[in-house]
């Protein structure tokens, strides 16, 4: 349990960083950033910490995870279920978001339809925290992937999305530690803040033609990326898109223009 609730403070840090002061980090020097060490990180007095959780009442933290459902929308009275997978159908009754998914396959292969419904939309959340994935395959037809839908998959090694896939949400592969494969599409065009931050085994990514714009922090701490390819100079890309990436990263670009 301590070890999980670390990982998660450990990321927080990561996106504290980011939130916090996005604007003086465009303009500081390299020395001024926090500099993060999983193996060093200090969080204050730890005994004291735990002993509150230790403290805490059943009653409180059943209320702590109701207001956290709440917040995910998992206690949507409209959510659906098929087989691992809870969604909710869209207002116009067309496709399907998926809202969380309660499997274990280590390597998850995304049904393209559930309930009957084509799924559009990889929803905020769906698979946050899901330590046990190593891969996941995203079918065709989703043309959005939701904020943090893989936030925290820690042992998420390899990712395929398809052609059609428009937007990659805020964090949505935060914290994906060993993420070192993914296909990105040419249909994509815009990649959230903090989207790949703090995924340390990235060591490039290549964007297809379509792509418009990169967020702020969007590969924050991406401690061994080298190669970012991008279709050309029209590309808006954030001040702090590459905030404690190494000196050598090299920003590719396919065209003049």
């Amino acid at each position: 349990m301590y070890r999980n609730l670390l990982a998660w403070l450990t990321a927080l840090a990561l996106l504290c960083v980011c939130v916090i002061a996005p604007t003086a980090a465009a303009v500081a020097e390299e020395e001024d950033f926090f500099e993060f060490d999983e193996e060093d990180y200090d969080f204050g007095d730890d005994e004291e910490f735990f002993d509150d959780l230790e403290d805490q009442s059943e009653d409180d933290f059943k209320q702590q995870v109701s207001n956290i459902s709440a917040a995910s929308g998992y206690d949507n009275p409209d959510l659906q279920y098929d087989g691992d997978y809870a969604y909710i159908v869209s207002e116009d009754g067309e496709y399907c978001i998926t809202c969380l998914y309660q499997g274990a396959d280590a390597e998850a292969v995304i049904p393209d339809t559930l309930g009957g419904y084509p799924v559009r939309v990889i929803g905020d959340h769906t698979f946050e925290n899901s330590g046990f994935l190593t891969s996941v395959t995203i079918p065709e037809g989703v043309v959005e992937i939701g904020k943090q839908a893989f936030f925290m998959c820690i042992n998420l090694k390899t990712v395929t999305i398809p052609e059609g896939v428009l937007s990659i949400g805020d964090q949505c592969f935060a914290a994906c530690y060993v993420l070192e494969d993914i296909f990105i599409p040419d249909s994509l065009e815009f990649v959230g803040e903090m989207a790949f931050l703090g995924c340390y085994a990235l060591e490039e990514i290549e964007f297809g033609a379509n792509l418009k714009e990169i967020g702020s922090c969007a590969f924050h701490t991406c401690k061994v990326l080298m190669y970012v390819t991008v279709p050309s100079r029209d590309v808006v890309i954030d001040d702090s898109a590459f905030l404690q990436c190494p000196e050598a990263l090299e920003v590719i670009y396919q065209s003049r223009s």
